[in-house]
């Protein structure tokens, strides 16, 4: 008795996905991608704001270690950078400190780019014992260049003198802002005070 073998059977049903279904597919990933990428970047914008008022606090705070352990005074200038005016090839930093005195340079500023921008309401000095030589109190506003368009973040910074205690908060008055605000400069208009600035 012979038995019969079975060829087996094909199966031409292929698995896949047409090419209707990818064209939705994409579209509609295209679209999530696009609704995505303005949160996206304005959450850049903000970290980077953040990140530079952190470096720019614990930058302050070297220098009065600095001059305490020295016995020196600094004396802290803002370096006054135009709108976009720091090339790519280098590095530009926000504020000029020089120490009478001090056997060492105070070289650990916390590098500024055009994306943000900074002002400081005056120069000032930090004396021997690590004291803020001012009348009043020493506020710099950080916010990101792109303000206006979506970035809508503006920390401060408020050296408290004489203690020379450092305060952050968010500074609550934006009318004062343009589209080419200077990457760093100095408030000439006496616009800024502690009393704008809301502390976390």
């Amino acid at each position: 008795m012979r038995i019969k073998k079975e060829k087996p059977s094909i199966n031409n049903n292929f698995e896949g996905f047409t090419l209707v279904e990818i064209i939705i597919a994409v579209g509609i990933f295209s679209m999530l991608s696009g609704l995505m990428l303005p949160s996206f970047l304005n959450w850049i914008r903000v970290e980077k704001v953040n990140s530079y008022t952190r470096e720019l606090r614990e930058y302050f705070r070297v220098i009065k270690l600095d001059a305490r352990r020295w016995g020196s005074s600094c004396l802290i200038k803002i370096n006054e950078i135009d709108h976009n005016g720091v090339s790519n090839d280098k590095n530009y930093y926000g504020y000029k400190v020089t120490c009478k005195d001090n056997p060492t340079t105070v070289n650990l500023a916390p590098p500024i780019n055009n994306s943000i921008f900074q002002v400081v309401n005056k120069d000032f000095l930090i004396t021997p014992n690590g004291r803020i030589s001012s009348n009043n109190a020493i506020v710099i506003v950080i916010g990101s260049q792109y303000h206006k368009a979506g970035a809508k973040i503006l920390n401060c910074l408020v050296i408290q003198s004489p203690t020379g205690h450092t305060l952050k908060g968010k500074f609550l008055q934006s009318n004062w802002i343009t589209n080419n605000m200077k990457v760093s400069d100095k408030d000439n208009n006496n616009f800024l005070s502690p009393e704008k600035c809301k502390f976390d």
